[in-house]
């Protein structure tokens, strides 16, 4: 019988599947109270994006073995550290790949047609009606990572009659012969692209990949999408290129400290359509990300008991 700490919320299906188990299961998602005098002694953590695994917190947890990770990015939690410890960590990547790739899309069209003025001008009765945004029919979409939640948002752009270049250490055989759909250099992407959508985890090499030299490289009025990861792009690059009118939109749903300010500039700007790292934030990947990695758990723990 492995002891279990549930650290972040969950859904409750997972959360019933967990308590008809044989293990024994310590719920502290929603009070921390005790939270570190359980840690030397729990086998498994069921996290998502709010609690740290950093190595101090590691180095604590003396019978760790699994970490499942209800969700995508593990940023969260020093993979280093764990790797040295021989702790088990996973996450589950396929759960929210619709929801992510819905909310790109959804951010891609309300920059196109410059929600973020229009929307907050109709609010405020000013009535902006000669803002005037661009169609995406015939458009060239550059989309960085093309695995699951990459490849869908590509087909949604391939379906509104888009052009899409790919990039991707590892090529997707479902998009390989794809009509109007090409893998090229991440060169030839960034500087052929009316629109770039990133969808890569962030990784010390991938840390602020859009930069002052890769925006000066690009077309002039390109529009910038980020659901992915806030480190990935340099916000005062992003910033700069707005003000100066290299950059045409921004739409985002990550960012570098989040929860953002209020006063934060570049959520404040005008040509900025942004929302709360909201992308799994829907009723059905909050139940994917859930069954999955408590799945993935069970199946661990289990076998010990047989």
């Amino acid at each position: 019988m492995a002891k279990i700490l549930i650290s972040d919320p969950i859904h409750e299906d997972a959360l019933s599947q967990l308590m008809q188990s044989s293990h024994e299961i310590f719920d502290h998602s929603e009070n921390k109270d005790g939270f570190e005098n359980i840690l030397p002694i729990v086998d498994g953590i069921i996290i998502r994006s709010a609690t740290k695994l950093t190595s101090d917190i590691l180095a604590k947890c003396g019978n760790l073995k699994f970490i499942a990770r209800s969700g995508v990015g593990l940023d969260n939690v020093d993979l280093e550290k764990c790797k040295e410890l021989g702790i088990k960590v996973v996450n589950s990547p396929e759960g929210p790949t619709r929801s992510v790739a819905e909310l790109t899309l959804g951010l891609m069209i309300a920059t196109s047609r410059k929600f973020g003025i229009t929307i907050q001008g109709t609010k405020e009765g000013n009535w902006p009606k000669k803002q005037k945004g661009t169609e995406l029919y015939n458009k060239t979409i550059g989309i960085i990572g093309t695995g699951a939640i990459g490849a869908m948002f590509a087909n949604y752009c391939l379906a509104l009659g888009m052009k899409v270049i790919g990039y991707d250490i590892i090529k997707n055989q479902s998009l390989v012969s794809v009509d109007n759909f090409e893998y090229s250099s991440l060169e030839n992407l960034i500087s052929n692209s009316d629109i770039i959508s990133l969808h890569v985890p962030l990784l010390p090499q991938t840390k602020h990949m859009i930069n002052k030299d890769t925006i000066d490289q690009m077309k002039d009025g390109v529009i910038l999408l980020n659901a992915s990861r806030g480190g990935l792009f340099d916000e005062n690059a992003l910033l700069d290129g707005l003000n100066l009118g290299k950059i045409a939109g921004v739409g985002l749903d990550v960012y570098e400290i989040e929860p953002v300010s209020s006063n934060n500039t570049l959520v404040n700007h005008p040509l900025s359509v942004t929302t709360p790292h909201i992308g799994a934030q829907t009723s059905e990947a909050s139940r994917n990300n859930s069954m999955i990695v408590t799945q993935k758990l069970l199946e661990f723990f289990n076998k010990f008991d047989k």
